[in-house]
């Protein structure tokens, strides 16, 4: 088993495709084919499955792939501190998200403060409890999460666990986002009912389709066409809206952010709110116990509570681990 096939798995799993990967990865694919196949036969288990929808991770490669991620990540910064030797940004940032696309306004701006005296900033997606892990393992320092009320519970005994602080941002109402893929797309309306969707398939992160959080459409009461594409990739997620006529469960941003300020290429997707639904998200942040906040942290927490808190949705308090 060597470090490049570690990375290779990671980037398969990450584009869900070998000829991306093999692309990103600057290899030919039948050397990267041959590569996991002997890291398979090392491991005497598959960790991908192949079929007529691509390639995604088998059960065992699910777990691998948990394992060799932190290592990965903290082998990557054992390699820039002792190999490289450009001179040290002055600010250094790594936060850990659930993929939101508020997060690269927020480094874009931290970037033109701070590039004339130098500045590293990482922003790493993770799903589920990952971005907890993340933050634990000091991989990133802060990790900005979405919880559903109906988990709270289990997100809280998380966060005490892994000797976290939790703080609440802002609450929103739960919506589903479509394509131009979709009928929907085209509806007038700004919320939708259960029934609406019942035709239409669900694409949804892998950590939804089994685990702890899968039943999350069973909470909501909501049930699709049958059919589901399941991904690992955010990107993949909004293409598919694009051209087909699948839903993604999300949260409704509108109350607090300007649709342009979130993605301005949006014009693609538009999401509207689950009508009749006592079930909420919320966005919030945590932090190691431990350790105290940078001040590129603090600053960019403060940018992040600015975009997102509305006058009438504002929470207050944390939750220590």
């Amino acid at each position: 088993m060597t470090l490049n096939q570690l990375k290779y798995v990671i980037e398969i799993a990450r584009t869900g495709s070998i000829n991306k990967a093999a692309s990103n990865l600057f290899i030919s694919q039948p050397v990267l084919s041959a590569s996991i196949k002997s890291l398979e036969t090392e491991c005497g288990k598959p960790l991908f499955s192949r079929s007529n929808r691509g390639i995604e991770l088998t059960p065992f490669g699910k777990v691998f792939l948990s394992y060799i991620t932190p290592i990965h990540m903290q082998l990557c910064q054992l390699d820039d501190m002792i190999f490289k030797e450009q001179k040290k940004p002055q600010h250094h940032l790594t936060i850990a998200s659930n993929g939101f696309h508020f997060i690269s306004n927020i480094c874009s701006e931290l970037y033109k403060k701070y590039q004339s005296e130098g500045i590293k900033l990482e922003s790493r997606e993770a799903f589920g409890i990952e971005a907890l892990n993340l933050v634990s393992n000091q991989i990133a320092e802060i990790g900005i999460i979405r919880q559903w009320s109906c988990y709270k519970n289990l997100y809280s005994s998380q966060c005490r666990a892994l000797n976290l602080e939790y703080y609440p941002i802002t609450r929103l109402n739960i919506a589903v986002t479509v394509g131009t893929g979709s009928p929907l797309f085209y509806r007038k309306e700004s919320s939708i009912s259960r029934d609406m969707l019942k035709p239409y398939p669900m694409v949804m992160y892998d950590y939804m389709d089994s685990g702890p959080f899968a039943d999350i459409f069973e909470k909501l009461k909501l049930s699709g066409s049958g059919s589901r594409i399941v991904t690992s990739s955010r990107s993949v997620i909004y293409e598919i809206l694009e051209h087909c006529d699948a839903w993604y469960l999300n949260s409704n941003y509108t109350y607090s952010i300007p649709v342009e300020e979130i993605n301005k290429a949006a014009h693609h997707q538009k999401t509207l709110t689950l009508s009749d639904c006592d079930i909420t998200s919320e966005i919030g942040w945590v932090k190691s116990k431990e350790l105290p906040l940078s001040p590129l942290a603090e600053e960019a927490i403060k940018m992040i509570r600015d975009l997102l808190i509305p006058n009438t949705w504002e929470l207050s308090g944390r939750i220590k681990g």
